[in-house]
């Protein structure tokens, strides 16, 4: 576009386009704003982004649209404005031609409710795309969207970035506005610190460009890290040979780099597991809970659902009322430790990231697996207990670090299709170093979609 080899309108037709044709089998978008997107196009705002079609999940307030969060039964919110950080790309010059999929109140490792349906994976459709923001990773990921504005409590960037082969980036919980979108952020729980909004792409480049305009400041290449952490404390677990492979190529990346191991006693992770469960069960899930009180002032009853699912007349998605069901196990099992909870997060955070600094990152696979087969992925981490699989994406989120998925395609898996996701974090403030060691795995693991994509023969935006 700024050769005038391309214009912004045939640009987002050719982006359209895509998206329609692919929307029928792998459903990543709640809806398509073709009508609007192509008038916008016309006149594009000028801007960092400008021309630039992008796609929104569903749970960032549109103008003139309704926030579902893929319910029936909660009470839709009505928007009368953009939610901030889609104000700050439309600000930019990116056109909105989508919003995108996700699983009933943001709150599944895979993308399915009862007003959107399911979503499926670009690179294999009999697998799950991931969640919460999975339709962004199928629009991102299927060359309908070039950018994608997503959300991440638990992983829920990240996850489908991993299982779509896309780049899934999570800042600071503060880095980017959270205003206008549901849930805000701004309802006083702890779990808050948890939740940040940032951007799906195709590669760390463009990853880091959206980042800039959402954070509104610049993420300009920095120095690459000087250090790895290791430690004892820092346990997971990958169940693919693939995932093993490709940790161990991003890590002589960085070592090549320049980056030594720092061995350190890091906060143990299943300690932190055990403090994260006891907050989502007496904190988050009676707050989602509330939320499932209906127009009409009926509240939510767990047994009258389960009954009801057991009918085959279930009102909400089976992941969610699997993650509702956790709440009253937990309470029952640990009565009391809130603070003490709040107490072990906030005093591992002071560590880690005094053990960070700004010249060091942690490296562990994003997800223990590849995409599992839809229905797979609730049964697996939607239970108590420390999920090895999982420790290393949560705890990005229980220490309220940046940190990063980039996809590692040279260690695709040729029986599937998929591609194993290797994560980057680092200390808030150091986005910078964080970044550039994400663009030094890239090189070393990741072809992007040039060469090595899902078909599409799609180049990065």
């Amino acid at each position: 576009m700024r050769n005038g080899e391309q214009s912004a309108e045939s640009v987002v037709e050719e982006h359209l386009e895509r998206l329609l044709r692919a929307q029928p089998e792998l459903n990543g978008a709640a809806h398509v704003l073709e009508d609007q997107a192509r008038a916008e196009a016309r006149s594009p705002r000028p801007g960092p982004l400008s021309g630039l079609p992008v796609s929104i999940k569903e749970t960032f307030g549109i103008a003139g649209a309704e926030i579902t969060a893929g319910s029936r039964v909660r009470p839709p919110d009505h928007c009368a404005a953009d939610a901030r950080a889609v104000q700050r790309l439309r600000d930019a010059g990116a056109i909105v031609i989508a919003r995108s999929n996700v699983p009933e109140f943001a709150m599944a490792g895979e993308t399915d409710n009862p007003v959107f349906g399911r979503s499926r994976n670009p690179l294999n459709p009999d697998r799950t795309c991931g969640g919460s923001s999975g339709g962004e990773g199928v629009l991102v990921a299927s060359g309908a969207s070039a950018l994608g504005l997503g959300s991440d409590i638990l992983g829920s960037i990240r996850i489908p970035a991993a299982f779509c082969g896309v780049v899934g980036f999570k800042p600071v919980s503060s880095a980017v506005s959270k205003a206008g979108s549901w849930p805000s952020g701004d309802d006083g729980l702890f779990v808050d610190s948890w939740l940040a909004a940032g951007p799906l792409a195709r590669s760390v480049r463009d990853t880091r460009l959206a980042y800039s305009v959402l954070a509104g400041r610049a993420a300009e290449p920095g120095s690459p890290p000087v250090r790895l952490l290791t430690g004892p404390g820092f346990a997971w677990r990958a169940e693919h040979p693939s995932i093993d492979a490709a940790v161990a190529g991003a890590r002589a990346a960085l070592a090549d780099a320049g980056a030594e191991d720092d061995p350190r006693d890091l906060p143990d992770v299943r300690v932190l597991f055990k403090a994260m469960t006891r907050l989502l069960g007496h904190e988050l899930v009676p707050h989602l809970k509330a939320q499932l009180t209906d127009a009409r002032g009926r509240r939510f009853s767990i047994p009258a659902e389960l009954a009801r699912q057991l009918a085959g007349r279930g009102r909400i998605y089976p992941g969610l009322l699997q993650l509702l069901a956790l709440g009253p196990v937990v309470r029952t099992l640990f009565p009391g430790g809130v603070n003490r909870a709040r107490e072990t997060i906030l005093g591992a955070r002071t560590r880690i990231r005094a053990a960070l600094g700004s010249d060091a990152v942690l490296l562990a696979p994003t997800v223990g697996m590849l995409a599992p087969r839809h229905g797979a992925m609730n049964r697996q981490t939607l239970k108590p207990g420390v999920n090895y699989r999982m420790t290393a994406l949560t705890f990005c989120n229980i220490m309220d670090l940046p940190a990063i998925s980039v996809p590692a395609w040279r260690f695709r898996d040729p029986q599937s299709g998929l591609v194993p996701g290797v994560m980057l974090a680092a200390g808030p403030g150091a986005e910078a170093c964080l970044l550039n060691a994400a663009e030094i795995v890239e090189a070393a693991i990741g072809h992007g979609y040039g060469s090595a994509g899902p078909g599409n023969g799609e180049s990065e935006s």
